[in-house]
């Protein structure tokens, strides 16, 4: 299979799929939108869907709950870090190279404005946390796979998990302390500090 060059721009996407995508994207952001808005307890798919002037048969087309729209990042954020993880450079070693997968993909997202509430709404309502965990509970094994092809280690080799969890748990670190009201550069700084703390074995730092 081929692989696209580095910053060629993405295979054009067909109408149909464009609207998908649009569809998609106001369900989510009008998701999001009410649950900062009114609090997840009040919010329904049909408020959603009338605030996405869309349909709830055409809602469920796309999620099954309204937490699946506020979390839908997540599930896309899996396949954008395998895709890029399998496209960094084969002598690159593992951490490093999920360290530049971080770069490239996190900045991307940062930039829509619908994740950054999706941000403060995690802190406005933290009883959510536990549904955003369950809903990235693929990524640890999606990451671990694609590390295990990068070394061709045996499939039941412990090494490329635990990369994976060291990874995503310096991702999730810098997420949790970064401000949302901040920039992408401000995130990767402090992601740059938790991958720096791994790759010096994460010694208490000096006082």
């Amino acid at each position: 299979m081929a692989v696209e060059e580095a910053g060629a721009p993405p295979p054009p996407c067909g109408l149909r799929e464009r609207k998908k995508q649009e569809t998609r994207a106001a369900l989510r952001d009008a998701a999001v939108r009410l649950y900062l808005d009114r609090g997840p307890a009040d919010v329904s798919v049909r408020d959603i869907c009338e605030a996405a002037g869309v349909s709830p048969r055409t809602f469920f087309n796309y999620f099954e709950s309204k937490d699946d729209a506020v979390f839908d990042w997540d599930h896309r954020l899996t396949g954008q870090l395998v895709t890029t993880l399998t496209a960094r450079p084969a002598d690159e070693p593992p951490l490093e190279a999920l360290r530049r997968t971080f770069h490239e993909t996190i900045p991307v997202l940062v930039a829509d404005a619908g994740w950054r509430d999706r941000r403060r709404l995690l802190r406005a309502y933290p009883e959510l946390i536990p549904k955003l965990v369950h809903s990235n509970s693929h990524m640890p094994v999606a990451i671990a796979e694609a590390v295990t092809e990068r070394t061709a280690l045996p499939a039941d080799a412990l090494y490329p998990r635990l990369v994976a969890g060291a990874a995503l748990t310096a991702l999730r670190a810098s997420i949790g302390s970064w401000d949302p009201d901040t920039s992408a550069e401000e995130l990767i700084a402090v992601l740059d500090q938790c991958f720096d703390a791994l790759a010096g074995g994460l010694r208490p730092p000096s006082a």
